[in-house]
């Protein structure tokens, strides 16, 4: 398992769930014989060779001398992944984010693939699809390419073609093999720490070099987040709002401002927590700062499952009263962003994270999470929102028509919300995940997100 890989299990805690949710709604109306968990299930067994991570379990290093591996699980069931969600009958939408909160809220099970899907039907006649995944199979621009796999793009698509071979599980091996493997495993990866380290202190002094030039010319970014009633030590619990805006709007929007789509979400994210705030202890006298992955995978990867992924820290606005003004300002920002997450490097991460002793960063986040030191700081970052790029075109599954594509990443210790959107024909579609122990109403950011590209979209109308 790469190091980042397993970085997302060494700081998993009971409650810092890292594992990303998806929220797949589709109209089953022209599909034959409707959409049943027998049919999802025929899907999945046709193209799972397509999506190979769904296949394998984690085998942990004996006394965590060294990264997990990642095995061809003998054991593996389709049915203890596949299943009807528990509930008495059809779901509202509001119905949907609550089970999907449930589902969000509960880890999941290391002994088996670290995934589970949950069907729900919806009282509107529509049908959704729950998904957890763990982070540490992939990240989110490889996991929304390979449940690609599921999709059609004709109602009446012919199926994909069988693999070449039989799929043929691991035998587990001995604790002697285990053993062996994994100390010549840590000593090979040692020869590469000197070069790792290197690599790293330079991209560390670019950044500061590249801070400090923009400290001169008065864009330096914050190296701490303002504190928010929303920032602080999670609990366990989740809470989700599914919402979707134009996408067409969004576009109209960053062509009159010369932005990009990136930019208008953190706008309208910005906003609504501005209106979240102001409702209840006012706005902060900085402005927040979110945290936006961005994707550090090249097309001439050998390896596009695995993650790879960096990040930038952007200032969201909190003034001036103008949400133009402000969607102008985060451009602004982004582009500071840009040019000291490209002087740090895309690599560095995972560099980092693959030398780091599992025992010692396991022990560290559940020290932290246990103790709430959270509470006792600074935020470094007040939320995470994350863009990914989807289909620009209608897609089907089994027959029936997807109507809706939801993602949601973990909710970190010290933040309590998360923010992800994905763009696809014709909707830019919102998930938000929040603590509500920290956010206590998550329905009202979804409608703030949506009444701040409204509010952009009546400027743009007006010029």
């Amino acid at each position: 398992m790469a190091g980042i890989d397993a970085a997302f299990l060494y700081m998993e805690t009971p409650s810092m769930h890292l594992h990303v949710v998806g929220v797949l709604v589709l109209d089953p109306g022209d599909a034959p014989g409707g959409f049943t968990l027998e049919k999802l299930t025929r899907v999945l067994s046709e193209r799972i060779h397509l999506i190979p991570p769904l296949r394998r379990r984690l085998l942990p290093a004996p006394a965590a001398i060294d990264h997990p591996l990642w095995i061809e699980d003998p054991d593996f069931d389709l049915s203890d992944h596949v299943l009807r969600a528990p509930v008495p009958g059809p779901l509202s939408w509001s119905g949907l984010e609550r089970f999907t909160g449930e589902v969000a809220g509960r880890p999941l099970d290391r002994s088996r693939p670290l995934w589970e899907m949950w069907l729900a039907d919806l009282d509107d006649g529509s049908v959704a699809l729950v998904t957890k995944l763990h982070h540490s199979m992939m990240d989110g621009g490889a996991g929304a390419d390979l449940m690609a796999s599921i999709f059609d793009l004709e109602p009446d698509a012919d199926g994909v073609a069988p693999p070449e071979g039989d799929w043929a599980p691991d035998t587990v091996p001995s604790m002697p093999r285990q053993v062996a493997g994994s100390v010549t495993s840590l000593m090979a990866r040692q020869r590469h720490v000197p070069a790792a380290l290197a690599h790293s202190v330079s991209g560390v002094a670019g950044t500061a070099r590249t801070w400090l030039g923009q400290k001169r010319s008065g864009t330096a970014l914050p190296l701490t987040a303002p504190s928010t009633s929303f920032n602080g030590s999670l609990t366990p619990r989740r809470s989700v709002s599914l919402t979707k805006v134009d996408l067409d709007t969004v576009l109209a929007i960053r062509r009159a401002f010369g932005t990009t789509v990136n930019d208008v979400v953190l706008a309208a994210s910005g906003t609504a927590l501005r209106n979240y705030l102001m409702a209840r202890e006012g706005l902060p006298g900085r402005d927040l700062v979110a945290a936006v992955p961005v994707s550090a995978h090249r097309p001439d990867d050998d390896d596009d499952v695995v993650n790879k992924v960096s990040n930038m820290m952007v200032p969201l606005p909190m003034r001036p009263d103008d949400p133009g003004g402000r969607l102008v300002a985060v451009h602004a920002n982004t582009t500071s962003s840009k040019a000291l997450q490209s002087a740090f490097g895309p690599d560095s991460l995972q560099e980092l994270t693959g030398f780091t002793l599992p025992p010692v960063m396991t022990a560290g986040a559940r020290l932290y999470s246990g103790l709430g030191l959270a509470r006792f700081h600074p935020p470094v970052l007040n939320l995470v929102i994350s863009n990914v790029p989807g289909p620009p075109l209608d897609l089907y599954c089994a027959g029936a028509r997807v109507t809706g594509i939801f993602p949601m990443g973990p909710v970190m210790e010290g933040s309590g919300v998360n923010i992800t959107v994905l763009s696809e024909a014709r909707h830019l579609n919102v998930g938000i995940m929040a603590c509500p122990d920290l956010l206590d109403d998550v329905d009202e950011l979804g409608r703030g997100f949506v009444a701040a590209v409204d509010e952009l979209a009546a400027l743009v109308d007006r010029s």
